[in-house]
């Protein structure tokens, strides 16, 4: 009991780590840099906590984003109850379905990425200009060019893919001796859906749909009646 204590107060302490440093990039221009590593502890949760408490860490973190943004009289986030409100449902949503969706499937980047633009679309109300991962860079040459043809959803995007790659590369190095792996479904944390398997699908479809001949004992038996 006093093993997970300590677990889930770290992790509570990661979580509030990160929306600092969130909070600290999307007010300083020169930390930048700091929105590529800050959701690291976010998908950590979604890694290996099941969706009701990976919802509670989600919703934690989005309150721990609201608090410290006001505390450094950050603008771009408004002091409101529905911005607290907003911060702290969508976060928790989307950690809640991340986990569901890496029991079943395994945990995959591009997936937890293509859906952090559902956050960013739910976060619009807040009425920040480059929402909430975009923000981080400032006027950043990713935002410079990625943002002025694709938009800010697609420097989101990346930022958290890059966010979750890193970790999941985290973990394939290291894993300490003795801890058990999260039982996911999938060769690796990373499963390659959009490769391997939709090959492998599509060369199913194809050996079914091919035009068969009669069988061997058709054959013969076609032969003996001539």
């Amino acid at each position: 009991m006093n093993l997970q204590v300590g677990k889930a107060s770290i992790l509570a302490l990661a979580l509030a780590g990160s929306a600092y440093l969130m909070a600290l990039a999307i007010e300083s221009p020169q930390y930048v840099w700091l929105g590529w590593v800050t959701l690291l502890p976010l998908f950590y949760a979604i890694r290996v906590l099941s969706p009701a408490r990976a919802m509670i860490s989600g919703a934690f973190w989005g309150a721990c984003l609201f608090s410290i943004s006001v505390s450094l009289a950050n603008t771009t986030i408004k002091p409101t109850l529905d911005s607290l409100v907003l911060l702290s449902l969508v976060p928790g949503a989307y950690c809640s379905f991340g986990a569901a969706m890496t029991r079943r499937i395994g945990f995959s980047p591009y997936l937890l990425a293509l859906g952090w633009i559902g956050v960013e679309i739910a976060l619009r109300p807040l009425g920040m200009h480059c929402g909430l991962l975009a923000g981080t860079q400032g006027d950043s040459m990713v935002v410079r060019v990625v943002g002025s043809f694709a938009g800010y959803v697609l420097v989101a995007f990346l930022v958290a893919y890059f966010n979750a790659a890193l970790l999941s590369a985290i973990a394939e190095v290291y894993v300490p001796a003795g801890s058990r792996r999260l039982p996911l479904r999938g060769a690796s944390p990373i499963r390659k859906i959009f490769i391997n398997d939709s090959v492998i699908q599509l060369l199913d479809l194809i050996r079914i749909g091919r035009p068969r001949g009669p069988p061997l004992t058709a054959l013969a038996t076609l032969e003996r009646t001539r």
